[in-house]
């Protein structure tokens, strides 16, 4: 993996009857932010409702290009407990993101390695001590 920058962007939606996720009414990309997804959802959010007192009804949604998403509806600074909360939710969400590309990957060598001539059953048994081998020839099949 790499250490890029990570980069947010952010929509903020007002309830909507007939949109489930509400209906976007701007949006905006952080590329320098250094805090948390919640800190950013937070701070867009304060800084609207500072502009646009007359909205009440606001929520910000916040994707990073490392795999982060949160909604938030409240700029209340969080405590430190739920801010510990918050980050250790964040590190999940990037971890999941990287394991899932991690699995991608794999798959993807596993079927150039079955390509180039091992056979799916020895290609099962080198994966062994990452997936099992009902899994292994499962990936194989796709």
């Amino acid at each position: 993996m790499t250490d890029e920058p990570v980069i947010f962007e952010y929509a903020i939606l007002v309830p909507d009857p007939q949109l489930l996720g509400g209906r976007e009414i701007a949006n905006g990309i952080a590329a320098d932010w250094t805090g948390t997804a919640h800190d950013l959802g937070r701070d867009v959010l304060q800084r609207w409702r500072a502009e646009h007192p007359e909205v009440h009804d606001v929520a910000v949604e916040v994707n990073g290009s490392n795999g982060v998403y949160v909604a938030v509806d409240d700029p209340t600074p969080a405590k430190p407990s739920v801010h510990a909360l918050e980050v250790a939710i964040e590190a999940k969400l990037v971890a999941d993101r990287i394991a899932e590309r991690a699995g991608e990957e794999l798959a993807e060598a596993m079927r150039n390695t079955n390509r180039d001539g091992l056979s799916k059953n020895n290609v099962a048994d080198k994966v062994g001590r990452v997936m099992s081998r009902p899994t292994a020839l499962k990936a194989l099949r796709r």
